[in-house]
């Protein structure tokens, strides 16, 4: 049975994939862009079980892929990660960090999950470029990063 509060972080969570690619899809600089909905996921991980983090984290990638054209890619990056940091997320969640800190472990998760991203772009020749090696590893991650924590100082739960 479907509980009332997954339905709710799948409505979120599809806000934040409309946001993504509407909004943070055209604000890119050297080609690097927010990736927002991995900032959500990362959240997501704290919040709920393994399993309905994966089937949230699975809908979602799959909506961004489907409207960015992406056919898989993000959804298997994400999903991979989610599987892989899920328990370590889940433990660290307890402490109370300061922005730098958040600011590192965002850094950590965007890097791997870019760098899984870039991988997989190399199998399907998606990409091309070597310029998009630099702005997606660099540029994309050092952007969400400092997105995700600038919303972990404005976040109302505290």
């Amino acid at each position: 049975m479907i509980k009332s509060d997954t339905i709710r972080f799948l409505f979120i969570g599809l806000g934040i994939v409309a946001v993504q690619l509407l909004l943070f899809k055209n604000l890119r600089i050297f080609d690097g862009e927010v990736d927002l909905v991995l900032i959500y996921l990362i959240w997501l991980c704290t919040k709920r079980s393994k399993t309905e983090s994966l089937i949230l984290t699975a809908f979602l990638a799959f909506f961004q892929d489907a409207f960015a054209d992406l056919w898989g890619l993000n959804m298997f990056s994400k999903t991979l990660i989610v599987f892989i940091l899920h328990s370590y997320l889940n433990r660290i969640s307890e402490n109370r960090f300061i922005f730098w800190q958040v600011f590192l472990i965002i850094l950590a998760v965007t890097f791997l999950h870019n760098l899984i991203f870039w991988v997989l772009t190399m199998f399907t020749e998606a990409y091309t470029s070597g310029y998009i090696f630099w702005s997606l590893m660099v540029v994309s991650t050092l952007m969400t990063a400092v997105i995700g924590g600038f919303l972990h100082l404005v976040r109302t739960d505290r």
